[in-house]
């Protein structure tokens, strides 16, 4: 409910702004009672004033009959029942942390007055998802653990984080806490039963390894034992990692130690230079943890120069030797692209740890002939295999001649070491030396169909 600005009466959003038939929500629309012409952004909101929250009415049911789906406006009847509801006492524990300080959870509270954990939650899904943990909580393990599991995975789809979109599936607004004007509330004991239908199908048996350490100490790590590395870390300031799990935690009854959290944040006291620290230490340790020649990609975004050159020196000291950079357009925008003048891709790293000399692998000679094939050798190992499509294998770029002439090219030079062949001794070397199939070139025994 809002305010209008010229009138003062109080407008339904939902009765004035949405669209039903074109399933699209106007951004301007007009008062129904004075007419004039209204913009949400710049409304007050009715506030009730005994809880301090935002007022919200119920404005459309969807009810079942059989195999069938009805809607409906909420009668009398329905009414009085959501009274009743709202005025039933609540038997078992539910959370209610308060909101602190910090960037995600200003939105809640000043939009709708969120000020603790169970204000995201209308009193009937309360109720339930009250029931589900006392009950959870009264079962034993090994079941414990998967029930919390599933349990957890519909506490956000239950809240007041579910979107009622016109023109599309309700939904939570990833990586935020945002509360919209239209929320949907779900029944929960349908959530529950679907949710636990579908990670039942799931097979957990494998050979995966899952921990919540900090990657700023990997000590359960040997040295040298990871074959590839690829990371997707937190970017800046972007994301408030800890403060999204503010939810779950609180119906778990257990917070993360967020120290050594790699984020910029005024309300945890985090700096870029703490950032920094926290970027540089975890990328020693992969370098640490990495074996000789193999690979590490780093996926990242922000716009930012100051943070790229956070990580770009952190790479550079860790080790890595940064090989290529490319763009990977997800296609769907994040909420922070889709609104902010922002890099609108993300972009790919490649980084390789060098072979320490003495191993294996190449030693290479600097500026000779043999220091050349030893560094294509090298290269090609380190590149993947191509997967089959039908007949043909996909490309591996960096397989064909003229990328394998430009990074023995660009290696030299990073090294300060002389170039010893032109590119068509080069070209001819690979023809003599390798395996050529479908322009991309492979070692002598390498599977490659």
């Amino acid at each position: 409910m809002f305010i209008c600005s010229n009138c003062r009466e109080e407008v339904l959003f939902w009765k004035s702004a949405v669209d039903v038939e074109q399933k699209k929500v106007q951004n301007v629309f007009s008062c129904p009672y004075c007419k004039v012409r209204l913009s949400k952004k710049n409304l007050e909101r009715v506030w009730v004033q005994d809880k301090k929250i935002a007022k919200q009415v119920p404005v459309l049911i969807n009810y079942s009959v059989g195999t069938k789906r009805f809607e409906k406006e909420p009668d009398l009847l329905d009414l009085d029942l959501i009274q009743e509801i709202e005025s039933t006492n609540i038997p078992h524990w539910y959370p209610m942390d308060e909101l602190h300080s910090g960037f995600s959870f200003k939105q809640p509270k000043a939009s709708h007055g969120i000020s603790r954990v169970d204000l995201f939650y209308y009193k009937r899904s309360l109720l339930i998802l009250s029931f589900l943990r006392q009950g959870i909580d009264k079962t034993d393990s090994p079941i414990f653990r998967k029930l919390l599991f599933v349990f957890t995975s519909i506490l956000e789809g239950s809240s007041k984080l579910n979107r009622e979109r016109p023109g599309g599936m309700p939904s939570k607004l990833n990586g935020t806490l945002y509360v919209g004007s239209l929320v949907r509330e779900i029944n929960v004991l349908d959530f529950f039963r679907r949710k636990a239908a579908k990670i039942c199908e799931i097979n957990i048996e494998s050979n995966n390894f899952i921990s919540t350490s900090s990657c700023t100490d990997l000590n359960f790590l040997p040295d040298e034992s990871i074959d590839y590395i690829f990371t997707d870390p937190p970017f800046g300031g972007n994301i408030m990692y800890s403060e999204l799990n503010f939810i779950w935690e609180a119906w778990l009854r257990i917070k993360t130690n967020n120290q050594q959290e790699a984020v910029i944040n005024k309300a945890q006291g985090k700096t870029f230079r703490t950032y920094r620290a926290l970027m540089e230490q975890s990328f020693k340790e992969f370098y640490r943890v990495l074996k000789g020649g193999r690979w590490f990609t780093l996926v990242f975004h922000n716009s930012n120069n100051r943070v790229w050159n956070i990580i770009q020196n952190a790479l550079l000291g860790a080790g890595f030797v940064v090989e290529d950079i490319r763009s990977l357009d997800k296609r769907q925008g994040s909420f922070k692209q889709v609104t902010t003048a922002s890099i609108k891709q993300d972009l790919v790293v490649s980084a390789y740890k060098k072979i320490k000399p003495g191993d294996s692998a190449a030693s290479l000679q600097p500026g000779t002939e043999k220091g050349v094939w030893d560094f294509v050798q090298s290269r090609l190992e380190m590149l993947p295999l191509p997967v089959f499509n039908g007949s043909r294998p996909e490309t591996i770029p960096e397989r064909k001649k003229h990328q394998l002439y430009d990074s023995m090219v660009a290696f030299h030079v990073r090294n300060r070491l002389t170039v010893p062949l032109n590119i068509q001794e080069f070209y001819q070397g690979l023809q003599e030396r390798f395996v050529e199939k479908n322009t991309m070139y492979f070692l002598p025994g390498q599977i490659v169909e």
